[in-house]
This record gives C-alpha cells, sequence and structure tokens, in this order.
C-alpha cells in the first residue's frame, strides 16, 4: 500500500491572532508602482484581527498602501501590502495588514472569543 506524502510548510513566526476563511466583499483603491490608479471589487480569501489575504487584479508590491472599504458596512482602512504570492488567473493573492489595526473591520472579532480561539498549553 502506498503512501501519500502530505507536503507541510514550517512557519518560524506565530500568528497574532487566528486566520477565519471568510469570504467578503472589498473594493481595493491605490495605485500600482508604476503610479497608475486603480480600483478592484473583490472579496477576501480569509480574515484574521489584523489583516486579510486578498485577490487583486492589479500588479502590487510588498510595502504598498491601498485602501480597502468593507462592501458590508462601508468602514474603510489604509492597509500596508505585506505578502504578494504567484499571479494565477490574471489576479494575485495578496496578504495585507492594517495600518491601524484597532477596531473591528470584519466584525467578528472578541476579547472573549479570540481568547478561546487561542491554543492553551498544557503543563
Amino acid at each position: 500500500m502506498a503512501s501519500l506524502a502530505r507536503k507541510t510548510k514550517t512557519r518560524t513566526y506565530s500568528r497574532r491572532s487566528r486566520r477565519f476563511p471568510l469570504r467578503v466583499p472589498i473594493m481595493v483603491y491605490g495605485r500600482t508602482p508604476d503610479d497608475v490608479p486603480f480600483r478592484d471589487r473583490t472579496h477576501t480569501l480569509n480574515v484574521d484581527a489584523y489583516g486579510a489575504r486578498i485577490s487583486v487584479a492589479a500588479n502590487l508590491e510588498k510595502g504598498q498602501s491601498i485602501l480597502v472599504v468593507n462592501s458590508f458596512t462601508q468602514e474603510e482602512r489604509e492597509c500596508r501590502v505585506v505578502h504578494v504570492g504567484a499571479r494565477h488567473g490574471g489576479r494575485n493573492k495578496v496578504g495585507i495588514e492594517f495600518v491601524n489595526p484597532k477596531g473591528n473591520f470584519w466584525h467578528i472579532y472578541s476579547i472573549q472569543v479570540e481568547s478561546k480561539l487561542q491554543p492553551v498549553s498544557v503543563v
């Protein structure tokens, strides 16, 4: 019987909050590295208390600033691109973080919920 090897990534850092696979409609505004303005009606792929992973058509670079608008609430947040993944189907998977992470932009977090979701160490 053949066994299937599972490819896993070893993370050298710990997450600041739990990531949830949540599709939230958003508008993304910004300028490409060539200073061309863009806007993209898209959605999140997953979210956490400090940002999200999104799919965008524009070519973005790490460190770039963008504006994200939650289409449900019309709230705006300035964000910074922290990761740009491979282009697939004309879109990039981009990791973003909030410049100011105060508040509950995705409306899914609370201190009580977040504390219950963190791993508990056994002594």
